[in-house]
């Protein structure tokens, strides 16, 4: 049973149910208003209305005869739309609005993705020009993929398999998901199907809106609103065919656009055209893509959107023309026939600033060969073009056609242009604000560039020039001026000092410099300076041979450097020399620590000051101090001294002098002997004054058979080392000491190999043959 029966029957029993007529059974305390019904009132009139049997038009007017307006004839209808679908109704709040559900817009079913585009080996990626355009649809950052989220498009045509969202808003609310059929219909509660297969959603909103009418009276009087918005949307097919990457037909969504379809495809290959792209639709040329228009104006007005069944033909390319050189986007470009070459270098972005535009190079096919065109851009720019044509724009020369250079001692150095203020030597000069004050005027060298470009030197005497003693001198291009400055003439003048000063090194000489001058800039004297002992050498400039080299000069000055006192004065390259006072010297430290009976750091008294010396500022050795195993460290290393002879008498050489920075330690018995080595088993034993070294080696069980035992050494306490001496085949081991190391080396046996041993076998069988030989003989 329809909606529209069910409401007519609902309102015919409220008007028999008030009046009391013909029938008995009817509902009991039915309510004065159709607002005040409750919903379990409405669905008992819905079982009761089965058994009624007028007309709908009867019951409408009996309805409307007994008081009932269209409104509340509305309001019934309403209430029992919703009781039948489910849904509740939504009142406005407060603030006038209401919750709504968040939709968002999908794409029905699957579209297609972009397919890979193989690339060969052999193809040289990165050296080969591309035709311009050809990355467009290879970029991974532009898809063209239509944006579902957007408002409802204008224009858009409606399809089967398009949803339409239907809401109804007002004082009450009603919501619809209509899905347009394969038969281009939607259906909405019991009105009839509406057609709106090929309208925009304009036009099927209008449509929807008129018929809701009929069963919605507010919105026939304003009260109620409705709207009608595109949700979400169908796929559609369209055919990609020509000259394209990977023609097919592709599943795509309605809302796509050309480009989109051509990037899916990879769009037009290597033969393809970009500027010819065509759409059909039905059988019918509807629309050209240039998509030149798009990369160089950024218009999109060729990319419409595509329908259903649609086909793109991409024709192949008719002229394509490639421009390399100064401009600023070489490549390949597809040119229309009558392109010529102004348009092919404003699709190359124009020239560079390096370009030369005075003629260009064109590489021609003809039927047998290639040929080679030179023509004037600037006089003929609608030069015609040809496909295959290659443009080459060459580089400007890298000189000037103008340009004079001075360098060296002029206040302003550098290039100036020949011409009508600068023609001479003095006017150029004159242009770089003239001479500086150290510059060597007796000489210059105006370099100038013959004809075969070879360089030639020509003298010029400054001072003359300038003064008008001698003419000018006139400058062609690429003359270049240079002016030399005394101090480049000349080596560089320096002063020398040394010795006791606080900053001895290399100072700038400067006229009039004295002593005292050179020894203030060096930061004066050292503490430990004397200045009675200064010494000058300068050197001698004679031609006459003898046999003095340098001049020695000895000054004795105050330390106070008083200018009044005046002083020698220095030449260029002068050394100087400060010395020390005799007896000054810094304060050198040395270290003793151990068993001694005030360890610690001291001072050396005098240069004299050795060992033993130091050993008894330290108050001596304490009881249980091991002399013999004392060990001396000079700068970080090792020094063997034998101290128990040092100590005993202080005249021998184990008594060395004492350095900075020596540091001694002396240690405490060790009671033990260590063993390592080619043993048997190595070990640390207690030392027993009455083994002998024999009797330690047994201690660690003796030697093992790689033992190397001549080789054997040890290294006492102190640091010394000593080795196992032999002589005709006895041994004579080191002397056993407490704290002593055994080292036991291990001897490397080389064996011989079998071939080895034949050799060797059969030389001494040959050996003995020729003994033999020789005994026959004699």
């Amino acid at each position: 049973m329809t909606y529209s029966k069910v409401f007519y029957k609902v309102i015919i029993l409220l008007v028999f149910s008030f009046f009391e007529v013909a029938y008995s059974q009817t509902p009991t305390n039915l309510p004065s208003s159709v607002d005040n019904l409750s919903d379990k009132q409405i669905e008992a009139f819905l079982k009761e209305a089965e058994s009624r049997g007028l007309s709908e038009a009867q019951i409408e007017a009996a309805a409307l005869a007994n008081g009932y307006s269209a409104q509340d004839i509305a309001k019934v209808r309403e209430r029992i739309n919703r009781l039948k679908t489910g849904t509740t109704e939504v009142k406005a709040n407060t603030q006038g609005t209401a919750k709504l559900e968040n939709v968002t817009r999908e794409q029905i079913g699957e579209v297609a993705e972009r397919t890979p585009i193989a690339v060969s080996d052999k193809q040289e990626v990165g050296k080969r020009l591309e035709t311009f355009g050809s990355q467009l649809f290879n970029n991974k950052s532009l898809t063209f993929e239509p944006n579902l989220r957007l408002p409802t498009p204008k224009g858009y045509i409606l399809g089967p398999d398009d949803e339409i969202k239907i809401d109804i808003t007002g004082y009450a609310y009603q919501h619809y998901d209509a899905r347009i059929s394969p038969e281009g219909t939607v259906k909405i509660e019991n009105l009839a199907p509406i057609y709106v297969n090929g309208n925009t959603i304009e036009q099927a909103k209008a449509k929807i809106i008129e018929r809701l009418k009929t069963i919605f009276a507010g919105l026939r009087d304003g009260r109620l609103n409705a709207d009608v918005t595109l949700g979400n949307v169908r796929s559609i097919k369209v055919t990609l065919v020509g000259e394209v990457s990977n023609p097919g037909t592709y599943t795509i969504s309605s809302l796509a656009t050309a480009f989109n379809a051509l990037y899916l495809s990879g769009g037009p290959n290597s033969n393809g055209s970009f500027r010819n792209i065509q759409i059909f639709r039905n059988n019918a040329l509807i629309k050209k893509i240039d998509v030149y228009d798009f990369l160089l104006k950024g218009t999109l007005e060729d990319n419409i959107n595509l329908f259903d069944q649609d086909v793109i033909l991409v024709p192949l390319f008719q002229k394509k023309v490639k421009i390399t050189g100064e401009v600023k986007r070489s490549g390949i470009f597809e040119l229309n026939e009558n392109d010529d070459y102004n348009t092919l270098l404003n699709y190359a972005g124009g020239y560079t600033e390096q370009a030369f535009t005075s003629t260009v190079n064109v590489h021609r096919n003809t039927k047998t060969e290639k040929r080679l065109i030179t023509f004037d851009p600037q006089v003929n720019s609608n030069f015609a073009t040809q496909n295959g044509d290659q443009f080459y724009i060459g580089t400007i020369l890298d000189r000037f056609e103008n340009k004079v250079e001075v360098l060296g001692a002029v206040f302003r150095p550098g290039e100036f242009a020949l011409g009508d203020k600068i023609k001479t030597v003095k006017q150029l000069i004159e242009n770089a604000q003239g001479l500086r004050e150290d510059a060597y005027i007796n000489r210059a060298i105006l370099v100038r560039q013959q004809e075969n470009l070879d360089p030639m030197y020509l003298p010029i005497d400054l001072g003359k020039l300038m003064k008008g003693e001698i003419p000018d001198v006139d400058l062609k291009r690429q003359d270049q001026l240079l002016i030399k400055s005394i101090v480049e003439i000349r080596q560089e003048r320096k002063v020398d000092i040394e010795g006791a000063v606080n900053n001895p090194g290399n100072y700038s000489y400067a006229e009039n410099m004295s002593i005292r001058d050179i020894i203030l800039l060096a930061g004066g004297f050292s503490d430990g300076a004397t200045s009675k002992r200064i010494e000058v050498a300068r050197r001698l400039y004679n031609d006459e041979s003898s046999g003095k080299s340098v001049e020695i000069i000895p000054v004795n000055i105050s330390k106070d450097l008083n200018p009044a006192e005046g002083g020698l004065k220095l030449m260029p390259f002068d050394k100087i020399f400060v010395r020390n006072l005799p007896n000054y010297e810094v304060q050198q430290t040395v270290f003793i620590q151990g068993e001694i009976n005030y360890p610690g750091a001291y001072t050396i008294e005098s240069k004299n000051e050795r060992l033993s010396d130091l050993i008894d500022r330290a108050g001596g050795l304490r009881s249980e101090a091991y002399i013999n195993g004392a060990r001396l460290y000079r700068n970080d290393r090792l020094v063997f001294v034998d101290f128990d002879k040092a100590l005993k008498n202080k005249k021998t050489a184990s008594n060395l002098l004492l350095e900075n920075g020596d540091r001694i330690e002396i240690p405490k018995e060790r009671q033990t002997v260590t063993i390592s080595g080619q043993v048997l088993n190595p070990t640390r034993v207690a030392y027993q004054p009455s083994f002998s070294f024999e009797d330690y080696i047994a201690q660690a069980g003796g030697f093992t058979d790689s033992a190397f035992v001549k080789k054997t050494y040890v290294q006492y306490a102190n640091g010394s080392t000593d080795r196992t001496r032999s002589f005709f085949g006895i041994k004579v081991f080191p002397k056993v000491q407490s704290g002593m190391s055994v080292y036991v080396p291990t001897r490397n046996r080389v064996r011989m190999s079998p071939a080895e041993r034949i050799a060797i076998g059969t030389g001494f069988v040959s050996l003995s043959a020729v003994l033999l030989t020789l005994i026959r003989l004699l």
